[in-house]
């Protein structure tokens, strides 16, 4: 499991709280926990690209198609997949069925790593991805929250 000095401090977050990881959209969020970037502005307006941080096991980065291989080789990123995207652009007339394929990679990623805890933070997210989450026994919990408290120090010291 790879993880730099600012991962270990978003796990601590996670851990101090109990959530077994965080789901990161905002591409802020996304650049501080991987150091990864890809279409910054754009993703602000379609969250396409998102990021699970387990409290602890393998990071897992979601990346729009084609864009993978900007994150392969980063020692904060384990593994990388191809996203699914739940913004309208994406999913246009089916974003609860979009929507409940991505909250099954994230029940599968819980299920795998979560050690029976099925607490999730999420930073953002339409009312349809929170409702996905849920209808899978997931707990959604502030994301943001933890976010900004691991992001108070700036330096990885």
């Amino acid at each position: 499991m790879r993880c730099g000095p600012i991962g270990w401090r978003v796990r601590a977050k996670l851990v101090k709280r109990d959530i077994a990881g965080a789901l990161l959209t905002d591409p802020l969020n996304v650049r501080y926990a991987t150091d990864s970037t890809n279409m910054q502005v754009w993703i602000l307006h379609n969250a396409a690209r998102y990021v699970f941080v387990p409290a602890e096991n393998p990071v897992v980065l979601f990346d729009f198609h084609n864009s993978e291989h900007r994150s392969l080789g980063l020692n904060t990123v384990d593994e990388v997949r191809l996203g699914t995207g739940i913004y309208y652009f994406a999913s246009g007339p089916a974003p609860a069925e979009r929507a409940g394929r991505w909250a099954q990679e994230f029940d599968d990623l819980l299920r795998r790593c979560g050690g029976g805890n099925r607490r999730l933070g999420l930073d953002r997210a339409n009312p349809v991805a929170v409702a996905a989450l849920q209808a899978l026994g997931i707990e959604v919990c502030d994301g943001t929250k933890v976010m900004e408290h691991a992001r108070r120090i700036k330096s990885a010291g």
